[in-house]
């Protein structure tokens, strides 16, 4: 009986499976759900209020779609969607669904589009009956009703995918895209061409969709972007299109679009760490005491976060659709309106109008360019911006590559026309005020916060943007020799006087390893930098970067050059090094930073500012006889390897700072008790934080590192988590400052029960089984953090220093009397003092910390003279 049931089942399940594959029995159901929902649509009286009829209309497009699927994975004849083309079907579809008002009406009806499309047959891409349906029923949903994001998603993601097929396919494109102002030779003939240019959307309603939601988030800006980037992209396959992009509107909404979400940005800003969160190295400072404009929002809040992240993926978007155009008329009118509706009209007059007495403006614009340039590398972008924001010479007026067409011509002298002030008195040039005034000006600001962000930029520019910061941000003069005259016995001087410094800072405890790191980031430093790719090419090579000194795309070619020695930026450099001790972390952070990429120029001499100029050595075995030796290159050898002296006066700048800064160090050590003892378990402590945060995110936390009661054999380096960056920075600087969610519990440190610290060694060392390995972790973080938190209430490291600096003195002085009494408020002290000196001060607590900064920036510098004299061969052996 089994066996024939199981028969007769096995015939019927055939039987079904062979008229689900049937052609004429596919195509009959087929019609019979058409029919039964264009029914259902014409007897409903008012669609959007009838339930009933939007669920069987929604369930007819369900299973019409499902059909067409099922279809087209099955052998030909394909008679379902034959009959799809031959009824078109999507005209009755795009009625229905328009006039149903109903959100998941919308959403069946994307379903069933896809499904024609993605059969790809019929050709329904290229009929301009179906494009026309499409896009009307696109503009109806969109702006009938209020979509939900996904649904939202997915019509853009329809989009692109047509975006997709027209760059695969161009001859599809005059299907989705017509214009009636054309002549027999497809040339755009009389438009009527305004500064904003001509809005026809109904010549190419497809790019105006995807352009309306390019600087959205998530899914519907993803795809909006990558459609439209296609769309510039088949500009160079189609004369009528590019020249309609250059007529039309479309760059305006671009540009202001991207204004429009800078805009949303905040006017005033604060950079400023919260509480949660706060890095170790800020927490173990005086960073807490710096208070910031209420008014100000916070760089680390989401919702600036949010808006911050969406302005910079638009302006990538940007970088993208000029990466990707191989239109020149198109690019020309792109960065035009860039230049003109972005640059000059919004971005300049916030250079202009910040200030540093409104508590965040300063900082905010600061800020936002340096995110800007450090978002871009396209060449045409950059130069764009930086030769109008640092008032530099136009040299491609001079020598244009890529001569722009009548017709873009024509639209720059209307965009430039119609944007130029009413009267010539209102006009704003950066020949007046530009980026390199604002950035001084904020460089010797008393606001910690506008210093900070200055020097960031600085930094961005200096080491990014090498070619353009010359001779506008870093004033020097060209040199012509190329042949090293600095020896490498003064070479070994240097870096023993160096070293000699930095030991003397904050002992000898990690000193080896931690220079040892220094050699290798230094070297990569080096090897990166956009001047050193002509350097280290082979002569026969003339390698240059690619577009770096092209006469269009970027500044001139960088040669050799001195840095002046009264450079504006450098003096200001040099003074904020002066004051390290008393600066806040994160100054002294961005400081050393600014100051190694100034040196990593391979172009840039260091003689003067860093090394000894060659004309002042002076040799103790002058006027011996050299003769003696036969051999000439053995003399020139020995000469060369001798030791030089120099007068005081002769140091180089940086030098001189940092024999200032260690007679201050001196000077608190000859008044407190254990000075050494106390710096060193700073040290100590940092390391140890820094192995722990490492060993916690391991996997085996049986190895976490156990503090010691010696001075630990590695260094500590003041390495904060960083954020993803183009140019990142070792040693935890740039960027790291800038994070969220920097963890909160700071590992013990190995010397801090020694009093007066406070606090007695954590307990819970030893090690545990790993099931216990997570309660173990958290004991050894709650003793760590109660460690910590002891140092900061210890009395003695609350004990303030004040330091004061003369007026019109390059020497600050340590005002180290116990019985100093506490500073008088401005108001009380009648201002008599202050307008003459220069009088801050910190505590015990933050100058510790940053003598271990100083002395790893120290260790810096000398890592730097030793591999750019290997690197670039800058010393002479013979």
């Amino acid at each position: 009986m089994e066996f024939w049931k199981g028969l007769f089942g096995g015939s019927s399940a055939a039987r079904k499976a062979a008229q689900a594959n049937d052609p004429q029995q596919r195509l009959a159901r087929f019609k019979q759900r058409y029919n039964q929902v264009l029914q259902t649509w014409q007897k409903s009286e008012s669609l959007a209020n009838d339930r009933e009829a939007l669920g069987n209309i929604r369930r007819g497009f369900q299973g019409l779609t499902k059909m067409i699927e099922d279809e087209s994975r099955l052998p030909a004849p394909h008679l379902c969607l034959s009959f799809a083309a031959a009824q078109q079907i999507y005209t009755a579809v795009s009625k229905t669904a328009a006039t149903s008002h109903d959100e998941g009406m919308v959403r069946d009806a994307v379903q069933l589009y896809n499904a024609l499309i993605d059969s790809e047959e019929e050709d329904f891409l290229e009929n301009d009956v179906f494009a026309v349906s499409l896009m009307n029923f696109i503009g109806r949903s969109i702006t009938s009703i209020t979509l939900g994001e996904d649904i939202e998603a997915d019509i853009v993601e329809l989009l692109f995918g047509i975006a997709a097929k027209i760059r695969l396919q161009p001859e599809i494109l005059p299907v989705w895209f017509t214009t009636a102002s054309a002549d027999s030779n497809g040339r755009l003939v009389n438009q009527k061409v305004d500064f904003a240019g001509v809005t026809q959307k109904e010549d190419f309603p497809l790019c105006y969709q995807l352009i309306d939601k390019v600087h959205h988030e998530g899914r519907i800006g993803e795809f909006a972007r990558m459609g439209l980037l296609y769309i510039f992209e088949s500009a160079s396959k189609s004369l009528p299109l590019e020249q309609w992009i250059v007529n039309s509107d479309l760059p305006t909404l671009m540009a202001t679009g991207l204004g429009a979400l800078y805009s949303q940005l905040s006017r005033l800003l604060s950079i400023l760490h919260p509480p949660e969160g706060m890095p170790l190295i800020l927490q173990l400072s005086d960073y807490s005491e710096m208070r910031a404009n209420p008014d100000a929002t916070s760089l680390f809040s989401d919702d600036f976060q949010s808006h911050l992240v969406t302005f910079l993926s638009y302006l990538t978007f940007w970088q993208d659709v000029l990466e990707h155009c191989r239109s020149t008329d198109v690019r020309h009118t792109l960065i035009d309106h860039f230049q003109v509706l972005f640059l000059q009209q919004l971005l300049y007059p916030y250079i202009v109008q910040s200030s540093d007495a409104d508590g965040g403006s300063s900082v905010a614009v600061l800020t936002y360019l340096r995110r800007i340039l450090d978002a871009l590398d396209n060449p045409e972008l950059v130069h764009m911006i930086l030769q109008y924001l640092l008032a530099l010479p136009d040299y491609s007026a001079v020598t244009p590559l890529d001569p722009r067409s009548p017709a873009a011509l024509r639209r720059r002298q209307s965009l430039m026309l119609l944007n130029g002030p009413k009267q010539e008195d209102d006009s704003m040039s950066p020949s007046l005020f530009n980026l390199v005034d604002l950035v001084l000006q904020s460089a010797e600001s008393r606001n910690a916060q506008t210093v900070i962000a200055a020097l960031k930029l600085t930094t961005v520019l200096i080491s990014k943007n090498h070619g353009y910061a010359l001779g506008s941000l870093v004033k020097v003069t060209n040199i012509h020799h190329k042949e090293p005259h600095r020896t490498v016995g003064a070479l070994n001087t240097e870096l023993e006087m160096y070293l000699n410094i930095a030991i003397d800072l904050a002992g000898e405890g990690g000193v080896d390893e931690a220079y040892e790191s220094h050699l290798k980031d230094k070297l990569s430093i080096l090897e990166s930098h956009p001047c050193s790719l002509k350097a280290l090419a082979l002569p026969s090579a003339s390698l240059q970067s690619p577009a770096y000194f092209d006469a269009e795309n970027g500044p001139r070619e960088v040669g050799p050059h001195h840095l002046i020695p009264e450079d504006p930026l450098f003096k200001s450099l040099v003074d904020l090094l002066l004051r390290f001790l008393t600066n806040d972390v994160e100054t002294n952070l961005a400081l050393t930073e600014t100051i190694i990429s100034l040196g990593s120029c391979s172009e840039l001499r260091l003689e003067g500012w860093l090394s000894v100029d060659p004309s002042n050595y002076r040799f103790l075995d002058e006027g011996v006889d050299y003769n003696a030796l036969s051999n000439d290159n053995l003399r020139d050898m020995y000469k060369a390897s001798r030791r030089p002296v120099w007068d005081s006066t002769a140091a180089p700048q940086l030098l001189a700072c940092l024999q200032q800064l260690q007679e201050q160090i001196n000077a608190l050590r000859a008044d407190i008790q254990d000075w050494d003892e106390h710096v060193a378990s700073r040290k100590d402590a940092f390391r140890f934080h820094e192995e722990m945060n490492d060993a916690m995110r391991s996997s085996t936390p049986s190895k976490l590192p156990r503090p010691s009661t010696e001075t630990p054999a590695g260094s500590w380096t003041p390495q904060i988590p960083k954020t993803p960056s183009r140019t990142q920075t070792p040693r935890g600087r740039k960027e790291g400052l800038d994070l969220r969610g920097t963890p909160t519990a700071s590992p013990a440190p190995s010397r801090l029960g020694n009093a007066p610290l406070g606090g007695s060694p954590s307990r819970g060392m030893s090690p545990l089984p790993a099931p216990q390995a997570g309660k173990r972790q958290t004991t050894l973080m709650t003793d760590i953090d109660a460690n910590f938190s002891s140092i900061k209430k210890s009395d003695f490291l609350k004990r303030r220093i004040r330091f004061s600096r003369p007026a019109g003195s390059d020497t600050v002085e340590v005002m180290l009397s116990k019985y100093l009494p506490p500073p008088k408020d401005e108001a009380e002290d009648g201002g008599a003092e202050t307008e003459k000196d220069d009088v801050r001060e910190a505590s015990l607590l933050h100058i510790m910390t940053n003598v271990v900064i100083l002395q790893e920036f120290v260790l810096e510098l000398a890592a730097l003279l030793q591999v750019r004299a290997s690197l670039f061969e800058e010393v002479r052996h013979v």
